[in-house]
């Protein structure tokens, strides 16, 4: 059968959305394109991975299977389709590594499988896995700063929200903007803001730890996304950015930046909900004036 005659849905029977799916990229519970290269026979399953791959088909039940296509394509192929399509893939992936005399990995079966018209599958076209996962990449990344671009961002900051809902694990999101940015770009030009805006992405990666997510949220504003964190422990990272970004210099003036803190609660457990509070704590910073970290 081909490709395209597949039934996709949008939503499951469990009623989940792409943010619900992209947790197979974020959260360690869940299905990652390592993990689906394991199932497929790519390289041994490690026993830690054999014992989560068995509480996550007894969890996801009949999502399992297009849990394992959504973590390499991102789209969503309902359960019965995903069962059926599964198994074609790994007679694909065969065949291929058959025909070349290599193990093919899965991802680029997968894409080779789906880009096809015809389930005839003698001639394979291989679809290089670098330029697949720089595609990937690419389309989450700020082209400036190589951080996560706004979308990416809103994206896990729903998905973290909706681990709170779920599992009551705390959240917390800080705003980063530089003061005066204007002056630095009027005074001396767009290639030195694009130098800051650089730097600063580079000093603000650095100061924070490596289960927080660094995003440019917009212009010469940054975000950091914060996982299992209190306001408390997050006003501690955003003092440390602060200090951080003293350090440094544009114009002859060392630059310095305004952050707002904020965690989710009971009354805030919606993106929008904890993007407005954030934002507001970032309004006092700059009308207490500037160069300074507070928590709403």
């Amino acid at each position: 059968m081909s490709g395209s005659s597949m039934p996709k849905d949008n939503r499951s029977s469990h009623d989940e959305c792409d943010a619900d799916r992209l947790r197979g990229i974020l959260a360690i519970d869940a299905l990652s394109v390592g993990l689906v290269s394991a199932v497929a026979g790519d390289r041994p399953l490690t026993e830690a991975e054999e014992s989560l791959l068995s509480k996550l088909k007894e969890s996801r039940g009949e999502l399992f299977f297009p849990d394992l296509l959504y973590a390499i394509t991102h789209q969503y192929f309902s359960p019965v389709a995903a069962e059926k399509l599964w198994k074609e893939i790994l007679r694909h992936k065969n065949e291929m590594s058959k025909a070349l005399d290599r193990n093919v990995q899965i991802v680029v079966a997968t894409l080779d499988y789906l880009t096809k018209l015809t389930s005839d599958v003698r001639l394979p076209t291989l679809v290089n896995e670098a330029h697949i996962a720089e595609i990937v990449n690419l389309s989450m990344r700020d082209g400036l700063t190589g951080l996560f671009n706004h979308t990416s961002c809103f994206e896990i900051i729903n998905l973290e929200l909706r681990n709170y809902a779920r599992h009551g694990t705390v959240v917390s999101l800080i705003f980063a903007d530089i003061d005066d940015f204007k002056v630095v770009n009027d005074e001396c030009g767009h290639q030195e803001g694009d130098r800051v805006l650089k730097e600063l992405a580079a000093t603000i990666n650095s100061a924070v730890r490596e289960s927080d997510i660094c995003c440019r949220y917009g212009g010469e504003e940054f975000a950091v996304i914060l996982p299992l964190t209190n306001a408390r422990g997050a006003a501690e990272i955003a003092e440390r950015i602060r200090m951080k970004a003293m350090q440094i210099r544009t114009g002859g003036r060392v630059l310095t930046i305004s952050l707002g803190v904020a965690s989710c609660s009971e009354n805030t457990h919606t993106t929008h909900a904890l993007v407005e509070k954030t934002d507001r704590a970032l309004y006092q910073a700059k009308k207490k004036g500037k160069n300074r970290v507070e928590i709403m």
